[in-house]
């Protein structure tokens, strides 16, 4: 597990199925600002078989509360574009009495660096809603720089929204961390 001071990350174990399946399943805990697709118990079940939510396309690892262990979110990279080495990145979480304390920008700390410290990455990306405030605040704390704004991009309740695009090169990071490259 990675961890932080007050918050991990982990993969999904078998024990985390049924999490996964409440969460993917319940549209209200994305909020307004994430699409509300949900996916069925069979997906989950299925990703689980096929990979067990980790492969070198994507790895969706849980956010874990340290003092009791409980999972209450998640951070998830994957493949920004075929033709880079550029991961996106995002974060959720799921625990509404959980939000608003840091908790998910200490877990985006720990995926930058986790990426930058271990994959052959030269930039990472993130994008959110224009509307959702709170998730860019996550980003910047982490270092992104706002690159601009990406036009209906992505489906939310019924319509296309337009999300801030940001970014966050590895000589970024390690100037921000004091590390020599």
């Amino acid at each position: 597990m990675l961890r932080g001071q007050r918050v991990g990350l982990r993969y999904v174990t078998e024990d985390d199925l049924p999490w996964l399946k409440r969460t993917r399943g319940d549209p209200q805990i994305f909020g307004a600002y994430l699409g509300t697709r949900m996916m069925t118990p069979h997906a989950v079940d299925q990703r689980w078989k096929d990979n067990g939510f980790a492969n070198e396309d994507a790895e969706r690892l849980l956010i874990c509360h340290l003092i009791d262990g409980s999972v209450i979110g998640d951070v998830v990279h994957f493949a920004a574009a075929r033709y880079t080495t550029a991961r996106e990145i995002g974060w959720t979480l799921a625990d509404v009495a959980m939000r608003g304390q840091g908790l998910a920008s200490e877990a985006a700390a720990l995926l930058v660096d986790y990426l930058f410290d271990n994959w052959p990455v030269n930039r990472l990306s993130c994008g959110m809603s224009v509307h959702n405030h709170a998730s860019r605040r996550v980003a910047e704390k982490c270092g992104f720089t706002h690159e601009g704004i990406q036009r209906g991009v992505v489906f939310v309740g019924g319509e296309y929204v337009d999300c801030h695009s940001l970014s966050l090169l590895r000589s970024e990071w390690v100037a921000m961390k004091g590390k020599s490259e």
